[in-house]
Protein backbone atom coordinates (compact mmCIF):
# COMPACT_ATOMS: atom_id res chain seq x y z
CA UNK A 1 0.00 0.00 0.00
CA UNK A 2 1.24 3.49 -0.82
CA UNK A 3 1.47 6.15 1.88
CA UNK A 4 -0.95 8.45 -0.03
CA UNK A 5 -3.66 5.81 0.09
CA UNK A 6 -3.25 5.30 3.82
CA UNK A 7 -3.19 9.05 4.37
CA UNK A 8 -6.55 9.27 2.60
CA UNK A 9 -7.97 6.74 5.05
CA UNK A 10 -6.44 8.67 7.97
CA UNK A 11 -8.27 11.86 7.07
CA UNK A 12 -11.50 9.96 6.39
CA UNK A 13 -11.31 8.45 9.90
CA UNK A 14 -10.44 11.88 11.33
CA UNK A 15 -13.47 13.43 9.61
CA UNK A 16 -15.75 10.69 10.97
CA UNK A 17 -14.28 11.16 14.45
CA UNK A 18 -14.94 14.91 14.35
CA UNK A 19 -18.53 14.19 13.27
CA UNK A 20 -18.79 11.65 16.10
CA UNK A 21 -17.82 14.34 18.63
CA UNK A 22 -20.75 16.51 17.50
CA UNK A 23 -23.07 13.49 17.41
CA UNK A 24 -22.10 12.61 21.00
CA UNK A 25 -23.17 16.04 22.27
CA UNK A 26 -26.48 15.78 20.42
CA UNK A 27 -27.41 12.20 21.25
CA UNK A 28 -24.97 11.09 24.01
CA UNK A 29 -24.03 8.22 21.68
CA UNK A 30 -20.27 7.71 22.02
CA UNK A 31 -19.87 4.41 20.16
CA UNK A 32 -18.60 6.03 16.97
CA UNK A 33 -15.93 7.87 18.98
CA UNK A 34 -14.83 4.59 20.56
CA UNK A 35 -14.39 3.10 17.08
CA UNK A 36 -12.62 5.97 15.32
CA UNK A 37 -10.50 7.79 17.89
CA UNK A 38 -8.22 4.87 18.84
CA UNK A 39 -7.56 4.21 15.12
CA UNK A 40 -6.00 7.59 14.33
CA UNK A 41 -2.50 7.19 15.74
CA UNK A 42 -2.01 3.53 14.64
CA UNK A 43 -2.90 4.55 11.07
CA UNK A 44 -0.50 7.49 11.30
CA UNK A 45 2.26 5.21 12.59
CA UNK A 46 1.89 2.88 9.59
CA UNK A 47 1.71 5.90 7.27
CA UNK A 48 4.93 7.32 8.78
CA UNK A 49 6.69 4.00 8.22
CA UNK A 50 5.58 3.85 4.58
CA UNK A 51 6.35 7.51 3.97
CA UNK A 52 9.85 7.20 5.44
CA UNK A 53 10.45 4.16 3.25
CA UNK A 54 9.36 6.12 0.18
CA UNK A 55 11.75 8.90 1.18
CA UNK A 56 14.56 6.34 1.35
CA UNK A 57 15.33 6.98 5.02
CA UNK A 58 15.16 4.70 8.04
CA UNK A 59 11.95 5.00 10.04
CA UNK A 60 12.77 6.53 13.42
CA UNK A 61 11.34 4.23 16.08
CA UNK A 62 11.15 7.17 18.48
CA UNK A 63 8.30 8.57 16.37
CA UNK A 64 6.49 5.28 16.96
CA UNK A 65 6.86 5.77 20.72
CA UNK A 66 5.61 9.38 20.59
CA UNK A 67 2.56 8.44 18.55
CA UNK A 68 1.89 5.42 20.78
CA UNK A 69 1.77 7.64 23.87
CA UNK A 70 -0.48 10.00 21.92
CA UNK A 71 -2.77 7.04 21.23
CA UNK A 72 -2.88 6.23 24.95
CA UNK A 73 -3.67 9.90 25.60
CA UNK A 74 -6.50 9.76 23.06
CA UNK A 75 -7.97 6.68 24.73
CA UNK A 76 -7.69 8.23 28.20
CA UNK A 77 -9.48 11.43 27.14
CA UNK A 78 -12.05 9.35 25.27
CA UNK A 79 -12.93 7.60 28.54
CA UNK A 80 -13.20 10.86 30.47
CA UNK A 81 -16.99 10.70 30.63
CA UNK A 82 -16.75 7.26 32.26
CA UNK A 83 -13.57 7.71 34.32
CA UNK A 84 -13.15 11.32 35.58
CA UNK A 85 -9.55 10.66 36.65
CA UNK A 86 -8.64 9.73 33.08
CA UNK A 87 -7.85 13.38 32.29
CA UNK A 88 -4.64 13.35 34.31
CA UNK A 89 -3.65 10.05 32.66
CA UNK A 90 -4.19 11.62 29.24
CA UNK A 91 -2.22 14.67 30.34
CA UNK A 92 0.75 12.51 31.35
CA UNK A 93 0.64 10.52 28.09
CA UNK A 94 0.68 13.65 25.95
CA UNK A 95 3.32 15.19 28.20
CA UNK A 96 5.59 12.23 27.45
CA UNK A 97 4.79 12.47 23.72
CA UNK A 98 5.78 16.15 23.70
CA UNK A 99 9.01 15.44 25.57
CA UNK A 100 9.86 12.82 22.94
CA UNK A 101 9.15 15.36 20.18
CA UNK A 102 11.42 17.83 21.97
CA UNK A 103 14.26 15.31 21.99
CA UNK A 104 13.73 14.46 18.31
CA UNK A 105 13.61 18.10 17.21
CA UNK A 106 16.57 19.06 19.39
CA UNK A 107 18.74 16.60 17.48
CA UNK A 108 17.79 17.96 14.05
CA UNK A 109 19.50 21.34 14.30
CA UNK A 110 21.24 21.70 17.68
CA UNK A 111 23.24 24.75 16.57
CA UNK A 112 20.09 26.63 15.55
CA UNK A 113 18.56 26.12 18.98
CA UNK A 114 21.70 27.50 20.63
CA UNK A 115 21.50 30.53 18.35
CA UNK A 116 17.88 31.15 19.40
CA UNK A 117 18.80 31.00 23.08
CA UNK A 118 21.36 33.73 22.40
CA UNK A 119 18.54 35.98 21.13
CA UNK A 120 15.93 36.39 23.90
CA UNK A 121 13.58 38.39 21.66
CA UNK A 122 12.95 35.21 19.65
CA UNK A 123 11.82 33.37 22.77
CA UNK A 124 9.62 36.20 24.10
CA UNK A 125 6.48 35.38 22.02
CA UNK A 126 6.46 31.78 23.31
CA UNK A 127 6.84 32.88 26.93
CA UNK A 128 4.25 35.63 26.52
CA UNK A 129 1.70 33.19 25.08
CA UNK A 130 2.14 30.86 28.05
CA UNK A 131 1.93 33.68 30.59
CA UNK A 132 -1.23 35.13 29.03
CA UNK A 133 -2.92 31.72 28.90
CA UNK A 134 -2.15 30.83 32.50
CA UNK A 135 -3.08 34.33 33.69
CA UNK A 136 -6.42 34.04 31.89
CA UNK A 137 -7.10 30.65 33.47
CA UNK A 138 -6.32 32.01 36.94
CA UNK A 139 -8.74 34.85 36.23
CA UNK A 140 -11.48 32.30 35.50
CA UNK A 141 -10.98 30.85 39.00
CA UNK A 142 -12.30 27.48 37.86
CA UNK A 143 -12.09 24.92 40.71
CA UNK A 144 -10.67 22.21 38.41
CA UNK A 145 -7.87 24.52 37.30
CA UNK A 146 -7.04 25.54 40.88
CA UNK A 147 -6.85 21.86 41.79
CA UNK A 148 -4.61 20.99 38.81
CA UNK A 149 -2.75 24.28 38.38
CA UNK A 150 0.76 22.85 38.81
CA UNK A 151 0.15 20.05 36.31
CA UNK A 152 -1.35 22.48 33.79
CA UNK A 153 1.54 24.92 34.13
CA UNK A 154 4.11 22.12 33.69
CA UNK A 155 2.24 20.88 30.61
CA UNK A 156 2.08 24.39 29.16
CA UNK A 157 5.84 24.83 29.63
CA UNK A 158 6.56 21.50 27.93
CA UNK A 159 4.30 22.02 24.90
CA UNK A 160 5.61 25.56 24.35
CA UNK A 161 9.13 24.17 24.57
CA UNK A 162 8.13 21.71 21.85
CA UNK A 163 6.89 24.65 19.78
CA UNK A 164 10.18 26.49 20.38
CA UNK A 165 12.11 23.41 19.29
CA UNK A 166 10.07 23.25 16.10
CA UNK A 167 10.86 26.93 15.53
CA UNK A 168 14.56 26.20 15.99
CA UNK A 169 14.45 23.81 13.03
CA UNK A 170 14.33 26.68 10.55
CA UNK A 171 16.88 26.83 7.76
CA UNK A 172 16.86 28.47 4.33
CA UNK A 173 17.71 25.14 2.68
CA UNK A 174 14.60 23.42 4.04
CA UNK A 175 12.14 26.29 4.48
CA UNK A 176 9.11 24.43 3.09
CA UNK A 177 9.69 21.39 5.28
CA UNK A 178 10.20 23.67 8.28
CA UNK A 179 6.85 25.33 7.60
CA UNK A 180 5.16 21.92 7.56
CA UNK A 181 6.70 20.98 10.91
CA UNK A 182 6.18 24.36 12.58
CA UNK A 183 2.58 24.61 11.36
CA UNK A 184 1.91 21.23 12.96
CA UNK A 185 3.45 22.35 16.25
CA UNK A 186 1.36 25.54 16.22
CA UNK A 187 -1.85 23.59 15.57
CA UNK A 188 -0.99 21.18 18.40
CA UNK A 189 -0.56 24.12 20.80
CA UNK A 190 -3.88 25.62 19.65
CA UNK A 191 -5.61 22.26 20.08
CA UNK A 192 -4.30 21.86 23.62
CA UNK A 193 -5.12 25.50 24.37
CA UNK A 194 -8.72 24.80 23.36
CA UNK A 195 -8.77 21.80 25.71
CA UNK A 196 -7.59 24.04 28.56
CA UNK A 197 -10.14 26.75 27.75
CA UNK A 198 -13.01 24.26 27.44
CA UNK A 199 -12.15 22.50 30.70
CA UNK A 200 -10.87 25.31 32.91
CA UNK A 201 -12.84 28.36 31.75
CA UNK A 202 -16.38 29.38 30.87
CA UNK A 203 -15.49 30.26 27.28
CA UNK A 204 -17.11 27.14 25.78
CA UNK A 205 -19.78 26.50 28.41
CA UNK A 206 -22.62 26.56 25.89
CA UNK A 207 -20.45 25.72 22.87
CA UNK A 208 -18.85 22.40 23.71
CA UNK A 209 -19.46 21.04 20.21
CA UNK A 210 -17.31 23.87 18.80
CA UNK A 211 -14.52 23.06 21.25
CA UNK A 212 -14.63 19.35 20.42
CA UNK A 213 -14.47 20.01 16.68
CA UNK A 214 -11.57 22.45 17.06
CA UNK A 215 -9.64 20.14 19.40
CA UNK A 216 -9.81 17.00 17.27
CA UNK A 217 -9.52 18.66 13.87
CA UNK A 218 -6.43 20.65 14.82
CA UNK A 219 -4.94 17.71 16.72
CA UNK A 220 -5.34 15.26 13.85
CA UNK A 221 -3.83 17.65 11.31
CA UNK A 222 -1.08 18.69 13.74
CA UNK A 223 0.17 15.16 14.34
CA UNK A 224 0.32 14.49 10.60
CA UNK A 225 2.21 17.73 9.86
CA UNK A 226 4.71 17.21 12.69
CA UNK A 227 5.54 13.67 11.59
CA UNK A 228 5.73 14.58 7.90
CA UNK A 229 7.82 17.69 8.60
CA UNK A 230 10.19 15.76 10.84
CA UNK A 231 10.73 12.98 8.29
CA UNK A 232 11.39 15.50 5.50
CA UNK A 233 13.75 17.57 7.65
CA UNK A 234 15.53 14.44 8.85
CA UNK A 235 16.05 13.40 5.24
CA UNK A 236 17.37 16.86 4.43
CA UNK A 237 19.78 16.87 7.36
CA UNK A 238 21.01 13.39 6.39
CA UNK A 239 21.74 14.52 2.84
CA UNK A 240 23.69 17.56 4.00
CA UNK A 241 25.59 15.83 6.80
Amino acid sequence: MKSKTLLFYYFIILSIEVYAEVLFLQTSNSYLIYVTKPLLMPILIVWAFLFAKEQNITFNKTIFIALTFSMFGDIALMLLAIIPGAFIVGLICFLIAHIIYIVLLRKLHPLYFSAILAKPYLITPFVLYGVLLITFLYGQNHPDFIRMQIAVIVYAVVILTMLLMAFSCYSKESRNNFLILFSGAVLFVLSDTTIALSKFSHLFTDKQFIARVIIMLLYGIAQFLIVKGYIKLHKNSTIHS
